[in-house]
Parts: structure tokens; sequence; C-alpha cells
């Protein structure tokens, strides 16, 4: 799975600025915004998130393992747009959008996926760094019917894990031009993140796991957690590890809360930190759920 080259460049476009009205948080009368934050969505039930896994697998352009399946549902904000794009139709028009690719076709649904939920492992912008932990290397992943549009990799045990991503959020937001969090407290992120499902292997014998791996859109990601979080660089980079090594069930509460809170203060009017919150909670993604060669078999990412 060769997911080292980026199919998107990232936007780096200037926008429009207006300003907020006189009623929002004295503290963001310098401010201006292009996009307004809006009240989120209560995080799904799982019955919900079932029914987009149910889905999956059920059609034939899709194949990804039952682990992946769940990641790729859990992701979901709204889970009943997920499950429509992937049901197969009677007539046979997929509603799943097909990327052209060297060799074949990806087929991604164009969904909208808990910034929290995302992870980066490899970036192209610090390839030049000497960093402590060395990107590993993105193999196919199969199953016992065949290769499937996911990937895998292994890392020594968890902590090399958690080092390496905590290394590519701070190395990517010492770029220059990279960070975008002023862009994303103006309006939100409106370019996708392309996303793949990565089963993640420990040498050291620790369970595996399912990881939502951006491979286009890491400077988004990085910046959003910082925009979400208010902290520095290495307090954002600290912040992604942190949901990183929680269990999935922890992560869904904290998420639960957090939307809570923000939807609550939102009802008080704007803040820096309600701002903060609503433009960077959720990101567009088009995640991979299946993947295609020319004559109609499966081919590497």
């Amino acid at each position: 799975m060769t997911a080292n080259i980026p199919l998107f460049l990232e936007s780096q476009l200037s926008q429009p600025h207006v300003s907020l009205t006189p009623t929002t948080d004295p503290n963001l009368h310098e401010l201006s915004i292009t996009r307004r934050p809006s009240p989120l969505p209560d995080v799904p039930e799982t019955g919900a998130l079932r029914k987009v896994a149910t889905r999956l697998a059920k059609n034939p352009l899709t194949n990804l393992s039952e682990e992946a399946r769940k990641a790729a549902a859990a992701l979901q904000v709204e889970p009943e747009r997920a499950a429509l794009l992937v049901t197969e139709q009677p007539n046979g028009v997929s509603l799943m959008s097909e990327i052209a690719v060297p060799g074949g076709s990806l087929y991604v649904i164009e969904c909208r996926a808990w910034t929290r939920m995302l992870y980066p492992l490899y970036q192209p912008r610090i390839a030049a760094l000497s960093l402590a932990v060395p990107a590993p290397k993105l193999l196919d992943d199969s199953d016992d019917d065949g290769p499937l549009a996911q990937a895998r990799c292994e890392f020594a045990n968890p902590q090399e894990l958690a080092n390496l991503v905590r290394e590519t959020v701070t190395g990517t937001l010492g770029v220059p031009k990279a960070d975008y969090s002023d862009s994303i407290m103006q309006r939100g992120v409106s370019e996708p993140l392309l996303v793949i499902l990565v089963r993640v292997t420990f040498a050291d014998d620790s369970p595996s796991r399912l990881v939502p791996v951006v491979v286009d859109g890491i400077s988004r990601l990085s910046s959003a957690a910082k925009t979400r979080t208010g902290k520095s660089v290495a307090g954002a980079a600290d912040a992604v590890v942190e949901d990183l090594l929680r269990d999935p069930a922890s992560l869904r509460r904290s998420i639960r809360d957090e939307v809570a809170a923000y939807n609550a203060a939102y009802q008080r009017g704007l803040s820096d930190e309600v701002v903060r919150v609503g433009q960077a909670a959720t990101v567009p993604v088009r995640l991979v759920v299946g993947a295609r060669n020319g004559d109609d078999t499966e081919v590497n990412l």
C-alpha cells in the first residue's frame, strides 16, 4: 500500500474575512470569521454505527476486515448518511466516489468524521528530518478472502507508535506555512482529509489495533488539534497522543462530554473556546473503503 504519496495537495488559498457580531465574547473582537460554528450533533449511538458496518460488509465494491468496518463506522458524525452512501443500489449505480490511482481505483465515502479519532503516521513534509522513530512501511493487508482496502504496519510497542504520532504533529506544525490553525479558527476545515484504515501490530505482543490514519491532510489534522485545544504545538501533540492511547469506549465518552459542554456553551454565545471546538471538532474526510485494479481485482493503495 503506497500511502506515502499524497493524492491531493493541501489548500493554502486565503479567504475573505468577516467580523463577528458585537454580541460575541469581547476576547474575539479582533478575530474575523468566514464561517460561524454551529451546534454539534450528539455522538451517535452504537445501533446507528452498526448499520454502517453492516452495509459495508454487504457492498461488493468494499473490501475491509470486520475490525476495519467497525472502525470506519465509529468515525461517523452522520452515520445515516454514511450508511446510505455504502448501500448497494438496485440500479447498480454506486453512491461512493471513485478515485483513479495507478493501476486501478479507490472507492471512498465522502463524510464527516470526529477529528479526535484520526491520527497521522507518515508526513512527507518532514521526511528530511531525523526522526527519533522512523516512519513504518505501510504494507498490504489481507485476510482469507484476499487483499483488503486497508494497510498494516508494525511497531516495537504502543509507546513507539505514540512517540511517532507526537513527533509527526510537532514536526508538521513546525514547517513554515503548515500551521493552518488561524485559518481553521476562522472557517473550520473545508478541504477533505484522505483517510485509510491501518492495522497496527506490536513486536512486544501488545494487542493489535485498527487506526484511522490520515495520509493526506496531516497539516490540516495537526492544525485542527491545535485549534481545538487552544494549546501550544507541544500541548496539541500531547492531546492527540492522549486520545490515541485511550480505549475506544473512553474516547467516545470524552468526545460525547466535549460535545455536550460545547452545545450548552454555544447557547450562551460565542467564546474563544466555543469557536475553537466548533470549528475543529469534526472534519470532512474521504474514507477509503474499497480498492480495485483495472481487471476488477483488488489493487494496492
